[in-house]
């Protein structure tokens, strides 16, 4: 549940899980400050010595709202991605770099297992095989802004300038933790993962309410929605801004930071 404050407005961002939350609030941090109730420690503390069920940051909405008032936001946010890239990335996290997946174990008999375990125990896997729709309003009466993964991180950027009610901060935002980017402590790498026809259908069954909701088809990466419409002057400024981090300085600099922050947690 990060929560940030942009001027005189209190926001939340509803982290979902492998939805590039944590470049999210990279962003946000560098341009706003600290965040509030992030803990990216949080899976390094033993189990037995953690005070919730979940990370902070991947708190279903739910529970949040046992904790926060609706009305306690002035402004909700979330990003969303195709559920089977999503399926497929929880797989590869939780195999390469939780060692939580049997070896041998297909992509499609562990996201079986997670649904059914999930029937006992909704928090497992810190969230991350959860329905993207349990982290959001589940109606319209609470506000939340909706940014699909697929249209690029840089679409939000526009959205953090009306609710600081200026054109500040940096033009674009950098994707962490990528496919390829973390080695896992112990070298184990999946390679290539291309969900069979089965294991498409079986994404498509269990997480239908996520298609529904975010404008998703099965077979078909991009989403429904159009891309949200950019003005002339922030696509200048982002393109000035992205033909400079392919520069090598500048890609030795993102390195850096990356690793910093993987230092820092």
């Amino acid at each position: 549940m990060p929560i940030v404050r942009i001027g005189t407005r209190l926001v939340y961002f509803a982290h979902i899980p492998k939805c590039a939350g944590s470049s999210v609030e990279n962003y946000l941090k560098s341009r706003f400050g600290t965040l509030a109730l992030l803990d990216r420690r949080y899976l390094s503390v033993d189990s037995e010595a953690r005070w919730s069920r979940t990370s902070p940051q991947h708190v279903d909405w739910a529970s949040l709202m046992r904790m926060f008032p609706p009305d306690f936001f002035t402004d909700v946010f979330a990003v969303v991605r195709h559920p089977l890239d999503r399926a497929v990335s929880a797989y590869r996290f939780q195999a390469e770099i939780e060692g939580t997946v049997s070896a041998g174990m297909s992509f499609g008999d562990w996201l079986q297992a997670e649904f059914e375990a999930r029937r006992r125990d909704p928090h497992r896997s810190d969230n991350h095989s959860r329905p993207q729709v349990d982290f959001i309003p589940p109606d319209q009466s609470q506000n939340c802004a909706i940014f699909h993964l697929e249209h690029g991180l840089d679409a939000l950027i526009p959205y953090f300038d009306l609710l600081a009610g200026e054109v500040a901060g940096p033009r674009t935002m950098d994707h962490s933790n990528k496919a390829g980017q973390t080695a896992s402590a112990d070298g184990r790498t999946l390679g290539a993962i291309v969900p069979t026809a089965q294991e498409r259908a079986l994404v498509a069954t269990l997480y239908a309410a996520d298609f529904e909701r975010f404008g998703y088809a099965p077979d078909y990466k991009a989403p429904l929605a159009p891309p949200p419409i950019l003005n002339p002057e922030f696509l200048t400024d982002n393109a000035i801004a992205r033909a400079k981090t392919v520069r090598p300085i500048h890609r030795l600099a993102a390195r850096a930071r990356d690793r910093l922050r993987v230092w820092r947690g």
